[in-house]
């Protein structure tokens, strides 16, 4: 086997045709790492970047890739200051082997606990220390994950992860964020969207950046690198993750995990095929999108104007028709109302479709018709109950 780029005794063999040695596949990451940042121009000189770090393969490959570029002496240097963040569920000993991880490339990282959701008032965070937990807080985040299906845990935690990075990126003074998806979890990410009602937010959550913040940009630098080439990269950096990042078994999101898996292994242009599909969908906005035009939870643009008959209302519609009684007895024999007509309107957990809020998605208002209006933060459940 001969590397394809210099001659040399190959040692890789990606997407089973193409050899690389190791010198050239690491200078390969890189390339596709700074290029898919240079390319969108999005970087000012010494800006302020949030890393958002996991423990996974992916953000361990990001940590290695962000120190790598900023020690370099010479017009190549990566010229931000990055900032870490990694949001716990509680597990001490991952948060002990990320503050780890960090200190070994000298890096500093805020812990924060995913139960800050709740919190109105966010503080910055010490470094390399365990986060204070708010019991209160730590009750409503364990009910709210509590006896809701699968899927919607793994819908709802990506939610308040992105929230809780946003919210810390406007504490320590930064408009971007960096996070670690790589173009395999894109792909998965993409039909799970659609699977679960989230068609129309693919342009946002599987692109090179989510702007649906005005202020914040999320931005994912690692989408041109596969799950294939993370796994090389770490065997000859002799990097080491601390978790693996998986959907919680028996949800949507990990059955599509196994298919896109199994595709890959047999159809090595599966993952590249569905992301190069996802850069071409988008949305047409004439304008900025007004705030009471989002979804209050992810932030989506809900986009009900100007359509004869939308999906949300197709499904407004199919759940109207599913709860209705044939009972033809008036309440008043001036207004025409029936009995049954009023329990359609007020009914909302009863059918099978999801009862469509006009502050939330569609995929929003299936999640929260799953919980109960106690587990969602305050200032949500007014929004969505005004």
């Amino acid at each position: 086997m001969i590397c394809k780029k210099c001659g040399a005794l190959g040692t890789i063999t990606l997407r089973k045709k193409d050899i690389y040695c190791d010198v050239c596949f690491s200078i390969n990451i890189v390339h596709k790492f700074r290029g898919c940042i240079g390319k969108n121009k999005i970087l000012s000189k010494d800006e302020n970047v949030l890393i958002c770090l996991s423990g996974g393969k992916g953000s361990t490959v990001l940590l290695d890739l962000i120190h790598n570029g900023i020690v370099l002496d010479n017009h190549k240097k990566l010229r931000i200051r990055p900032l870490f963040l990694h949001i716990s569920n509680g597990d001490v000993d991952r948060i002990n082997n990320i503050i780890k991880q960090c200190k070994l490339y000298s890096f500093d990282v805020y812990i924060a606990n995913i139960a800050d959701y709740f919190e109105p008032n966010l503080k910055i965070l010490n470094t390399n220390s365990l986060p204070i937990v708010n019991a209160e807080h730590n009750e409503k985040i364990n009910n709210m994950f509590k006896d809701i299906p699968l899927s919607v845990y793994n819908d709802m935690m990506l939610k308040i992860k992105r929230s809780l990075f946003i919210k810390y990126a406007k504490l320590l003074d930064c408009e971007l964020i960096f996070t670690a998806e790589t173009t395999t979890s894109l792909a998965i990410n993409l039909l799970s969207n659609i699977s679960i009602g989230r068609g129309s937010q693919i342009e946002n959550d599987i692109g090179f950046m989510d702007n649906r913040n005005e202020k914040i940009k999320i931005i994912r630098p690692m989408k041109d690198i596969s799950q294939e080439e993370l796994d090389n990269y770490m065997r000859i950096k002799q990097l080491t993750c601390i978790n693996f990042d998986h959907h919680q078994e028996n949800s949507i999101q990990s059955v599509i995990s196994n298919f896109v898996g199994d595709l890959q292994e047999n159809f090595p242009a599966t993952v590249s095929t569905v992301c190069k599909t996802a850069d071409k969908i988008g949305l047409h906005n004439d304008n900025k999108i007004k705030k009471d035009m989002k979804c209050i939870i992810c932030e989506s643009n809900l986009n009900r104007k100007n359509l004869k008959l939308s999906a949300l209302e197709a499904t407004e519609f199919s759940r109207l028709v599913s709860l209705l009684k044939p009972q033809p007895t008036p309440i008043n024999s001036n207004d025409g109302l029936h009995t049954e007509d009023w329990a359609v309107v007020n009914s909302m957990h009863k059918s099978m479709f999801p009862f469509i809020h006009k502050t939330l998605c569609f995929s929003c208002s299936r999640n929260y018709a799953q919980m109960s209006q106690s587990q969602l933060t305050q200032t949500i459940q007014e929004l969505i109950l005004t």
